[in-house]
């Protein structure tokens, strides 16, 4: 018998049976075909226990030469066992409570918590709850227009009832509003999300005011999408990717990851804040036009290094710009091959539909039906841009199919026909 093999109930019962005639631990172990020490083990248990004890199928469950809480009475392990059974989401420090209480081990010696957490790590592991691996923080902004922040405040009602969504940008280390767009978003039952057309012609206009920043940090939602090692990245994120932007995502539900751009809008509520709701959404605008002059340039500030004075003088290298930008230019400025480079770098799985499709953004891929409810691999082929399809069990490419979706104009999401290159452009830029 191998010597991670567990033993019956029948064969511990004749250890301990055998030893009590007084047989050697040795010849009981020759005899069942177990090493000595797991022999000594079982004798030490029912020695201790009690006959009854060798039938407790959860305490033998272990290959660990002793048995978690077996210092204390047999009863105490029991009852613990018990309790988390009956309430799989309590702790180790509720159960110890409902000990306390029990009227089976009232009197008895109880164990720590800790003691009681091993023990359930041990004899019931699938009782617990199962800790996720949280993702690596977003990287923390050094210098300016090194990690902008973009958030919106949805919701907000107006006097002639418009529901109005303020799409915010935020510079960090300079403690800088770059932008903030209102944006009509009812509907005929309720209101909107902001559109991938809005939310990037909203950064086209601080493109041009401040250049291309180096990251972009946002949350996760459905526009945004997530990390690329996690789903196949949305088209802003690919966007980004374009125009040499790193982007950046806080982790699910931790507001605090981007805690600037989280409190700005506090801020510029506070400002906007009257007896009345504004009265459209004109109004709207020019009001957090005005918040975000008198935050930037007027207003004493506290917050990072300001020190008392206003973000702007604290910080005028906010005003550099680092990467020029032109939105007439932005395809010379956006870069397919960088697209195709980041792709490249990641693999997706999916699972095949019951007709053999995959979609993947909206558009849908036939893999065949013989691939029907398998999961499937996905990996971006830069060389002739297509998406290679392979069997997630064994690897075998299924299928390649072009990409038809992740062309320039498709990700760039640019009215046309273009503006010819060095005319100017006309648009509404905040104070």
């Amino acid at each position: 018998m191998s010597k991670h093999t567990e033993l019956t109930v029948a064969q511990r019962e004749a250890i301990y049976l055998g030893k009590m005639q007084g047989r050697s631990l040795s010849q009981l172990a020759r005899e069942i075909g177990c090493s000595k020490a797991c022999a000594r083990k079982w004798w030490r248990v029912g020695h201790k226990h009690g006959l009854e004890s060798l039938r407790n199928t959860r305490l033998s469950a272990t290959n660990t030469t002793t048995i978690l809480l077996s210092r204390f009475d047999l009863r105490v392990a029991e009852r613990a066992l018990y309790w988390k059974q009956q309430h799989p989401r309590r702790g180790p420090t509720r159960v110890l409570l409902d000990l306390t209480k029990d009227e089976s081990v009232r009197g008895l010696r109880l164990p720590r918590r800790s003691q009681l957490a091993a023990y359930f790590k041990q004899v019931c592991p699938e009782l617990l709850a199962q800790r996720h691996v949280r993702p690596p923080a977003p990287p923390r902004a050094r210098e300016t227009h090194d990690l902008w922040q973009l958030d919106s405040k949805e919701n907000l009602r107006l006097q002639d009832g418009t529901i109005a969504t303020v799409f915010d940008v935020r510079e960090p280390v300079a403690c800088v509003w770059l932008g903030l767009f209102a944006h009509a978003t009812q509907t005929k039952k309720a209101w909107r999300k902001l559109t991938l057309a809005e939310t990037q012609n909203d950064l086209r206009q601080v493109f041009v005011l401040y250049g291309l920043p180096r990251g972009i940090q946002t949350d996760r939602e459905h526009l945004y999408g997530c990390p690329a090692d996690e789903a196949f990245p949305t088209l802003f994120t690919l966007w980004l990717a374009g125009l040499g932007i790193a982007h950046h995502f806080s982790r699910p539900s931790q507001p605090t990851d981007q805690p600037q751009v989280e409190r700005g809008h506090r801020t510029w509520n506070d400002y906007l804040t009257a007896p009345e709701p504004l009265p459209d959404i004109a109004r709207l605008q020019a009001s957090l036009d005005e918040s975000r002059h008198a935050h930037n340039a007027e207003l004493p500030s506290r917050a990072g290094d300001c020190n008392g004075r206003p973000p702007l003088q604290a910080h005028p290298e906010v005003n550099h710009v680092w990467r020029p930008y032109n939105p007439a230019a932005e395809p010379e400025l956006f870069s397919l091959d960088r697209v195709d480079q980041f792709l490249s770098q990641f693999t997706w799985q999916y699972k095949v539909s019951s007709i053999g499709q995959v979609a993947i953004h909206d558009h849908v891929y036939y893999i065949g039906m013989a691939s029907a409810g398998q999961r499937v691999d996905v990996r971006f082929d830069s060389t002739n841009r297509c998406f290679a399809f392979s069997d997630a069990k064994n690897g075998t490419v299924l299928k390649r199919l072009p990409a038809r979706h992740l062309d320039a104009g498709t990700i760039m999401n640019l009215p046309f026909p273009l503006p010819e290159l060095g005319r100017p452009v006309q648009l509404s830029f905040p104070i």
